[in-house]
């Protein structure tokens, strides 16, 4: 056992209109190249706990795994991480990490207004974060507990929710400041958000380089923003640009 952990949920969830391991199945590769670089466990959780009604649940019960390390890595299956990226367990020492999410600010701002009602607290977009990844020392696992005690009262309504807003992580967001926990806010590169807005898969093409920035500038890039079945596309085409170096 290693001090630190990175925590992946990889689950094939029969009601989804895709396999999501078409993709995700490339980003894991990513992972364990790294996590076996940097000495660091990599746990991939594949099968659905039967308290989660929805596989992305899954990820709040990182509270039951992580016992025992002293640093975690929470990230998404849809999630790359570049082969030569530093080791972010040397980024912070006792402190929750993690990106700011301010791509759709509508978007953010209609999720706030629907999970707010969970909750005797307020958030700004100062407050707000991507939660598809995020590092942490184990004394904020108690967050992560409290989303999924969140989730287990008002289970029926969460796993039929019609809202819109996404699933957890406003919730985890709403949860943090409740509990009076300030990020340490990371640089973007440490999670590449809609990669496509911010045209990132473009490269400098006046230099005559064809490597899209994203591959450039980023270490771990978060294919998020667009469809399942582009996603696929879009990650298999990544993986085959970069493979060589992993």
């Amino acid at each position: 056992m290693n001090k630190n952990l990175v925590y992946i949920v990889s689950i094939s969830d029969n009601t989804a209109k895709v396999d999501h391991s078409l993709y995700s199945k490339y980003c894991i590769q990513s992972w364990e190249y790294w996590c076996n670089k940097h000495e660091v466990d990599l746990h991939i959780v594949t099968q659905s706990d039967p308290r989660c009604g929805k596989p992305i649940w899954n990820k709040e019960l990182v509270y039951e795994f992580a016992q025992g390390y002293e640093k975690v890595a929470v990230v998404d299956a849809d999630t790359m991480i570049k082969w030569n990226a530093p080791n972010f367990f040397d980024l912070f020492e006792e402190d929750f990490c993690m990106v700011h999410d301010d791509t759709n600010w509508s978007w953010v701002y209609k999720s706030m207004q629907s999970y707010g009602k969970f909750f005797n607290t307020s958030m700004t977009m100062d407050d707000y974060g991507n939660a598809g990844v995020l590092f942490f020392h184990t004394k904020y696992l108690h967050i992560c507990e409290k989303v999924f005690k969140l989730y287990s009262n008002n289970k029926q309504e969460l796993d039929n929710w019609d809202k819109g807003g996404g699933k957890e992580q406003t919730i985890f967001n709403y949860m943090l400041k409740e509990n009076n926990v300030t990020p340490k806010w990371l640089s973007p590169k440490w999670n590449l958000i809609s990669m496509h807005k911010r045209e990132l898969f473009k490269h400098n093409f006046q230099l005559g380089d064809n490597t899209p920035h994203f591959i450039k500038h980023g270490y771990i890039w978060h294919f998020t923003g667009f469809s399942i079945e582009d996603r696929i596309s879009i990650v298999k085409q990544t993986w085959d640009l970069v493979k060589d170096n992993y």
